[in-house]
Order: C-alpha cells, then sequence, then structure tokens
C-alpha cells in the first residue's frame, strides 16, 4: 500500500478493523507502553467490549457522551473503542485541567458518567460539587482507593459479563468529541466522524510511504490521549497493521530511546523537533529505526535534520473540525502547510467571501469532496454550527495565502487562540482564571513568539525556528492593590495547567478597546515586550508539573 494515493480510501472504522485484527491475529501486539506493558489484538477487542458491556449496565446508550480524564495508556484506549461500540461519545478532557477549566470541560456535555483513574481522582473529588450532571465515577485501575464510596472500578461495574453483540460503529459515526480551543470564547465540543481522522491516516500524514517495505511498523505516540494525534495513531496502526508505542508524556531526552528499543518506525513530531535538532551531534544519530516523521511546525534546517537522523520529513495542516486536509513530503521550503488533498476543495476569501488573487492572505474555507469529512456539529451549539458554514464553505477561521505552485502557507490566527507546547490554548480560559483573583479588574491574554528554548534567559537566542506562543498577561489591577507579577503567577500556577500558565505579565492602567468596548488585542500585539513586561524565565520561576 503506498500511501497518499487518493484512490485509497477506508473501507471500514477503526473499532471494526481492530476486530478483524483479533480474528486474524489474535496473539499480535497492537499497543505497547514503554513501561513494558503490551496488549494483543484479541485482548484489546475484549477489553473494548467489556467497557461497553459496563456502560451499557449504568443506562448509557447510543448518543450519550461520557467524559474520561486520562492519561495515554492501554485502558484509555479501551475505553474510547469501547464506547464507540456502545455509540456512545467519549468526551476526552486534558488531565491537566484544573478549576474552571477542568469544570467546564466535564460539564459542557452533561455526561453522567466520568472515566478516570486513581491518579487523578483528589482533583476530580475536589469539584464534585459542582459537577451537577455527574452520577457514575468509575477507575480503569483494578481498585478503587479505600473510604471512597463515590467511586467504582470499571471492571466492578460488569466487564466480567458475557459480551453484548453490538452494531458495527461506520465510519459516518462519531469516533469523540473533541474541544477545541475556544479560540471566540469558551471551548466547543466537536463532534467529529471516523471518516475524518481515517483519511488523513491513509492519505496525507507520510504520502507516498509503502508500508509493505516494513517488516513490523511501529507508530511512535507520547501525545496525550485527549489529543487527536493520539488517536491518529491508532487509526494508523488499525488501517496500516503494526503496533502502537505509547509514552503517557513526551520527553525529548528519552526520545530516540524509545524509538530504537521499540523499533519505532513512524511518528509524529508536534513541536519537538526542534528540541532533537539543538542536542550534540552523534556518530550514530542516523542509526535508529525511524523512518518517517511528520513534523509540525517545520525546522528551516529540515534537510539537515533528514540527513542526521535518516529520515524523510513530511509536514501538514488541519484543525478538529475538517481533519487533515494538506500535506507535503516533498517540501519545497520550510514554511509550506502542504497541497491540498483531492478529497477537499479550498478557497482563500476575503470578508466578503470572494476569492484572493494567489499570494494574498485572505480566510481558509473548505468543503469536503467525500461524506464524513468534516464535523457533524459542535456539540450543544446549533448557532455555533450554523455561523461556522457560509454559502457551503467552512470557514476555518485561519489566515492563510496560497500560492500558484499549490502549496499553502499559514500566516496568522483570524481567530484569537495562541499554540503553546503542541497546545491551542483559549485566552479567554486564561483570562476567567486571572480575573478570578480579587485584585485583577481585567486582563487580556495574548501570545508572544517563542523565540527562545527552555531555561534559556532573554535576550538569547536558538537556531531553531518555531511558531510556537508564550502567553502574556495584561491586566488592570484594582485600585489600590499592591498585587505583584510573582503574587499573581503563584496565585495561578495551581488553577491552570503548566502549559496554560503565563510567562509573562505587564500591570497597564487600561486596555485598548473598541467603541463597543472589545479589548483591541492587535493594538496590544503592537508592543508584545517593553520594559514594563516582567519574565518569569528571567526571574528563574519553574512552573511545577
Amino acid at each position: 500500500m503506498k500511501l497518499g494515493d487518493a484512490m485509497r480510501e477506508p473501507q471500514a472504522s477503526v473499532p471494526v478493523l481492530l476486530r478483524g485484527r483479533a480474528e486474524a491475529d489474535p496473539a499480535g501486539i497492537l499497543i505497547q507502553e514503554v513501561t513494558g506493558r503490551a496488549v494483543t489484538n484479541a485482548a484489546f477487542h475484549d477489553m473494548a467490549l467489556g467497557v461497553a458491556d459496563a456502560l451499557g449496565k449504568l443506562g448509557v446508550a447510543r448518543g450519550d457522551c461520557v467524559v474520561t480524564v486520562n492519561d495515554a495508556c492501554i485502558e484509555a484506549y479501551a475505553s474510547w473503542i469501547g464506547l464507540c461500540w456502545l455509540g456512545a461519545l467519549e468526551v476526552p478532557v486534558n488531565p491537566e485541567f484544573r478549576g474552571q477549566s477542568l469544570i467546564y470541560g466535564i460539564s459542557d456535555c452533561k455526561a453522567k458518567v466520568l472515566i478516570t483513574s486513581n491518579a487523578h481522582l483528589d482533583k476530580l473529588l475536589g469539584i464534585l460539587d459542582q459537577l451537577p450532571y455527574v452520577q457514575h465515577i468509575l477507575t480503569t485501575d483494578e481498585a478503587a482507593p479505600e473510604g471512597i464510596s463515590q467511586v467504582q472500578t470499571l471492571s466492578g461495574a460488569g466487564r466480567n459479563a458475557p459480551h453484548r453483540d453490538y452494531p458495527a460503529p461506520q465510519l459516518m459515526d462519531p469516533y469523540a468529541v473533541i474541544y477545541t480551543s475556544g479560540t471566540t470564547g469558551p471551548s466547543k465540543g466537536v463532534v467529529v466522524p471516523w471518516g475524518g481522522l481515517q483519511f488523513a491516516a491513509l492519505d496525507r500524514m507520510f504520502a507516498g510511504d509503502v508500508i509493505e517495505e516494513y517488516d513490523d511498523p511501529a507508530f511512535y505516540s507520547p501525545w496525550p490521549i485527549f489529543h487527536s494525534s493520539s488517536r491518529t495513531g491508532l487509526a494508523f496502526v488499525a488501517e496500516c497493521g503494526g503496533r502502537l508505542v505509547v509514552r503517557a508524556r513526551l520527553s525529548a531526552s528519552v526520545f530516540w530511546d524509545d524509538i530504537n528499543r521499540f523499533r519505532c518506525t513512524h511518528a509524529h513530531l508536534i513541536g519537538v523537533a526542534g528540541f532533537l535538532f539543538v542536542q550534540p551531534e552523534r556518530p550514530g544519530d542516523a542509526n535508529n529505526t525511524l523512518r518517517r516523521v511528520l513534523m509540525n511546525p517545520v525546522l528551516p534546517e529540515y534537510r539537515d535534520f533528514e540527513r542526521r537522523f535518516g529520515v524523510i520529513v513530511s509536514t501538514g495542516w488541519g484543525m478538529t473540525e475538517i481533519g487533515f486536509p494538506m500535506a507535503a513530503t516533498d517540501l519545497p521550503n520550510a514554511k509550506t502547510c502542504g497541497t491540498i488533498s483531492p478529497l477537499y476543495e479550498a478557497r482563500i476569501v476575503d470578508e466578503a467571501g470572494l476569492d484572493v488573487p494567489h499570494g494574498q492572505v485572505g480566510q481558509l474555507v473548505i468543503r469536503p469532496k467525500r461524506p464524513w469529512l468534516l464535523l457533524k456539529e459542535y456539540l450543544g451549539k446549533p448557532e455555533a454550527t450554523a455561523a461556522a458554514w457560509r454559502d457551503g464553505w467552512f470557514y476555518t477561521g485561519d489566515a492563510l495565502r496560497h500560492e500558484a505552485d499549490g502549496h499553502y502557507y499559514f500566516v496568522d490566527r483570524v481567530a484569537d487562540y495562541m499554540r503553546v507546547r503542541g497546545n491551542n490554548v483559549s485566552s479567554a480560559e486564561v483570562e476567567i482564571e486571572v480575573r478570578s483573583h480579587p485584585d485583577v479588574a481585567d486582563v487580556a491574554a495574548i501570545g508572544v513568539p517563542a523565540t527562545m528554548g527552555p531555561g534559556q534567559a532573554a535576550g538569547a537566542s536558538i537556531r531553531v525556528a518555531t511558531t510556537e506562543d508564550e502567553i502574556k498577561l495584561v491586566v488592570i489591577r484594582r485600585p489600590g492593590s499592591g498585587l505583584t507579577e510573582s503574587g499573581l503567577l503563584h496565585y495561578l500556577i495551581p488553577r491552570l495547567p503548566r502549559f496554560m500558565t503565563p510567562r509573562f505579565i505587564e500591570f497597564v492602567d487600561e486596555l485598548p478597546r473598541t467603541p463597543t468596548g472589545k479589548v483591541q488585542k492587535r493594538l496590544l500585539r503592537a508592543n508584545l515586550v517593553s520594559a514594563n513586561t516582567w519574565d518569569r524565565v528571567a526571574h528563574d520561576i519553574e512552573v511545577p508539573r
């Protein structure tokens, strides 16, 4: 099978493909954790059906939402696929969330059942009185902690009973509800069909690759389970064969150790390629099992990266709502998003919806040529779903340009979000937590280009370009307040995930506003870092994990 062939289309959903693996090769390994744990095809399928049985006994029915708060592990993947067999919708929530972001992530979908592990119970039980819809908390661990009556084990909910006969999930069925970054307000739950995920796995990620040339392909996934990339990894091995190798948390320092120990051949490098490349060169750098990588953002020195590590670099662009419509393998430069898949139509338009000439910047609008490639809806938000479409085109909210050679280039964010350590971050969600401080009158969160590597002092340089952001807060204090930048930061650290914790803080007397009262963030971005900007890195303040 040569990947990138537009005629190659998925014939069945991932759960059905995994059932076929269980029947054809029951003892073959499907998922390996870097901890040493592994699960066979047959055992995984049995686990997934057990999850469906257990949730069904609790009254979960087709179309119901079930929240999961999990680290990437075998049980987390089995919970996902089991919910799909039941026809329910998994709503994965970032386990690093705290405070209002965690409460909103669990409550917005109105799920009655929450699946997690013992590692996250203390945090969840601490906000249980603020979760009005949750009726059952299930842990994937073998035993719940003693003395906690609100929690039962997933196995205790009925996984040992004979499996029911479930209708096969179809390509048109949702594979999950993935929450966006909340670019124009609170995050929205995107109901995403299997088709969009699986077309990306076949058509876009590693164009030109021939899977049959690998004796034992293995996809390395150090990405969190709420992240689309971790889902794509399982879709890839379901479609193409091989193993999924899982690390719960990305660690650049052990990346190559994992690759070689588990003989991984394919990987996504989302924001990590620069950290790998700046390590001191060693004579044996190319002596590894990795062959294909999807790099985003692409390093300016990507050709040197290819030669040094013996890999072929691909790149691409997409978003939760539309999948992964752009990709390229033979890159003309490091800035391209790639060319559009034959499965989509795309245009670059002005504010009136009219096409702009090649080379000019406008908003990307897109529509599919096949069904089941784009979102089905924003969960519970019909107005937002309708607003995203105009004249049969989905408006992405991102500014790109399209050159005459067919390549697209990302230029800026039309919607107001930031990209921090591979995560899309809603400025609105950060601002909610900042405003909860009694001495904060108002705040605006903006992105500052992350031009420095971890631990580097302000003013130091690094030769790896990046499109990542650091978060800056522009804050108005209440009259008479003695709030300091350090005091505000330490207030936020226990309330925000590490990647949402700001680096820069600047106190101001007022924020620039439109006549209707909206903050004009474009004016704040005109002077990102000034003499009045406080930098936690310069003050040697490390945010704990």
